[in-house]
């Protein structure tokens, strides 16, 4: 099977486009990741079940068809699929406005909007990997995904604060409507790349079996295998943290949605920071010894008791900053990393798979951290059993770079 190919009319342009697209994505994702939960909990009254569930929904999509899209995607317009999925999320999140304005908004339809926006979100996600290594070189990959990173991170840092504001000022209606239109922009920025993919070859493998060949190649490699075990682990224990955060800032900490909307921003200060200073630590140390140094995450985390006995609101923006800056870091080493490794035929394939088994987790960490934080609130006070829950998820997120120990030392 022959890998997609592309014809470059303005690759300077194609690349400008394509960074400012994926930048809008994120800017959506992180608008409508903090505005609809806590939509959840300060309007509708959610409980942490019920915001655990609400987490985890966007994140079984990758299980559930994160390994067909990696299978399909080679034999498709990987431009128009992620144009597709933009406008397919904004649909999805501007019904809960017109809903809300007709007076029918409920955890229902939070379920379900969360659950098609999830969906369409893998194969834009897919598509866009897959896609970058026909724009660029190859030596270029790591510099292009730190600045992507670094995107990332910004939206990060701007998106919940924004979210927050908007929640505030303009009501649950318009914000929520305001938020989704990062997705139509998106979509848009996406038509402007002139880049013309040329048609793959039919597909002759059956499409079970490209799935198979995808699996297979993530855990024969012997460097692939262990980095994406150990992605899996972190993303469990970042799932348990995000079901729980929220709610330990607005019922303990007392935070209006704004000063939650900083809260979770003050993550993204240390995250612009790591991925930044990436490109730089991964030429000068080694991928393999980047990769462990993230496990310094796990440290941050083990202070967040400090939050019951000193300033807590205080104590845990420090945490968010210093914790924050080690994610983007593993991911620009280690989405460079399977980059290059895989063969251009494969990069759908490959990179779906990868996504598909450490996405898979996330739900995982986020139905065990909502629980978990219901029980123990329940028995020990919604304070400690919080803080125990964002300890222990931190901890297991930070550690899981130690799997990688045992990787070769160079790729």
């Amino acid at each position: 099977m022959r890998g997609r190919t592309i014809t470059r009319t303005r690759p300077d342009a194609d690349l400008a486009w394509y960074w400012s697209s994926q930048s809008a994505s994120f800017v959506g994702d992180r608008l409508t990741g903090f505005a609809v939960p806590s939509i959840a909990i300060l309007t509708l009254n959610a409980s942490s079940a019920e915001v655990g569930v609400l987490s985890a929904l966007g994140w079984f999509a990758y299980p559930a068809f994160g390994l067909v899209a990696g299978a399909a995607l080679p034999h498709v317009p990987r431009r128009r699929v992620m144009i597709t999925g933009e406008v397919i999320r904004f649909a999805a999140f501007a019904t809960i406005p017109l809903a809300a304005a007709l007076g029918g908004a409920g955890m229902g339809q939070l379920f379900v909007v969360v659950a098609v926006a999830g969906i369409a979100m893998v194969f834009v996600d897919v598509a866009s990997q897959s896609y970058l290594p026909a724009l660029v070189s190859a030596d270029q990959l790591v510099g292009v995904n730190a600045k992507l990173q670094s995107s990332d991170s910004a939206s990060k840092l701007v998106g919940p604060a924004l979210a927050g504001l908007l929640l505030r000022t303009t009501g649950t209606t318009v914000a929520l409507f305001l938020t989704a239109l990062s997705f139509l922009a998106s979509a848009y920025g996406r038509t402007r790349i002139t880049a013309v993919e040329r048609p793959a070859e039919p597909a002759t493998e059956p499409f079970l079996q490209r799935i198979h060949t995808g699996f297979a190649f993530v855990r024969h490699h012997p460097v692939l295998r262990r980095q994406v075990g150990a992605a899996a682990v972190r993303s469990f224990g970042s799932g348990m943290v995000d079901a729980v955060l929220l709610l330990f800032a607005y019922r303990v900490l007392g935070l209006s949605s704004l000063a939650g909307g900083l809260l979770i921003a003050a993550g993204s200060v240390g995250g612009l920071l790591g991925a930044f200073v990436a490109n730089r630590l991964a030429g000068k140390l080694g991928t393999r010894r980047v990769l462990l140094l993230t496990s310094v995450e796990a440290l941050c985390w083990l202070a967040i008791p400090l939050c019951l006995v000193t300033t807590p609101a205080i104590t845990l923006v420090l945490i968010r900053v210093l914790a924050g800056g080690w994610l983007p870091v593993w991911n620009v080493v280690t989405t460079s990393v399977r980059q290059q490794v895989t063969p251009a035929a494969l990069q759908s394939t490959v990179h779906a798979t990868a996504r598909t088994l450490t996405s898979s987790t996330v739900p995982l960490g986020a139905l065990t951290g909502g629980f978990a934080g219901g029980v123990l609130s329940s028995h020990l006070g919604a304070a400690t059993g919080l803080v125990l829950v964002l300890a222990t998820g931190g901890v297991i997120a930070g550690s899981s770079a130690l799997l990688v120990a045992t990787e070769p030392r160079e790729v």
